[in-house]
């Protein structure tokens, strides 16, 4: 049986939590691989009932047909015949079993390459905007505000200079990947993250503008379409401190827009 990875929405949702995108990968690989394994024991299980059943249903076929080949006993081959057709009445019941366990790896590893592909593709955004950010600086709308006006006003508080480079970053988050606030100040400070300081992580996510509704509502259409989630489980992911960590005003605006 091939190998899949089963993930609760939330390998690539634990990335957009706050999580470095390795982390996270592995930590979705690593529950893929739990499910996997209670999934193969369990048809290796069948299978191995359905072998012993088919052993007991043959040796069930020979004793009729010894029994048949003598004077036997009218009752005890009559028996016999029951207890061979409930046997086989249980091997198909099996067999049932282990094609609809069959059909659920199936749609796990479906559902696991559709999660992987969309780490990988956060992956290369995130990749790519630090790459073009070392490379020029860019003025770009960002629907509330200005990144270069509000960027240019921090600097001129002369600000220290990595306390600037938090802002640039949270900026970076907050545009690719619809972060909340929280969420933001978590990815700065982690050590698997960007590792800031408190006090600049702190500082950024005080001074940035930004539509918070947005990315709520960003953040539920990524889950709507990748996970097909309810709008119950939607607003409880956007507000849980192990998820994105909106705040409820935010998460109610983006499951209340999100159709």
């Amino acid at each position: 049986m091939r190998k899949i990875f089963v993930g609760s929405g939330l390998g690539i949702m634990i990335l957009l939590s706050g999580c470095s995108p390795e982390a996270e990968s592995d930590t979705a690989t690593d529950e893929l691989s739990e499910a996997l394994a209670e999934t193969e024991a369990e048809n290796e299980q069948l299978n191995e009932e359905i072998g012993n059943l088919e052993e007991e249903n043959q040796e069930l076929r020979n004793q009729a047909e010894e029994a048949a080949g003598g004077e036997g006993n009218d009752e005890e081959i009559t028996g016999l015949q029951n207890e061979n057709e409930e046997l086989q009445g249980m091997n198909s019941e099996l067999q049932e079993e282990n094609e609809a366990l069959a059909s659920e790896v199936e749609a796990l590893e479906a559902e696991n390459d559709e999660l992987n592909g969309a780490i990988a593709s956060l992956e290369d955004d995130i990749s790519s905007l630090h790459t073009e950010e070392d490379e020029a600086e860019a003025e770009t709308d960002l629907g509330t505000g200005d990144i270069g006006d509000t960027e240019e006003a921090a600097s001129g508080d002369d600000v220290p200079a990595e306390w600037q480079a938090a802002l640039d970053s949270a900026y970076t988050y907050a545009e690719i990947m619809h972060m909340s606030k929280a969420g933001i100040y978590d990815q700065l400070v982690s050590e698997y993250g960007e590792n800031f300081p408190a006090e600049a992580a702190q500082y950024a996510v005080d001074t940035m503008e930004w539509d918070w509704n947005a990315n709520a509502l960003e953040s539920a259409k990524s889950y709507r379409e990748i996970m097909s989630m309810s709008n119950a489980a939607i607003y409880d992911q956007l507000t849980s401190e192990y998820g994105e960590q909106f705040t409820a005003e935010e998460a109610q605006y983006a499951v209340d827009n999100l159709d």
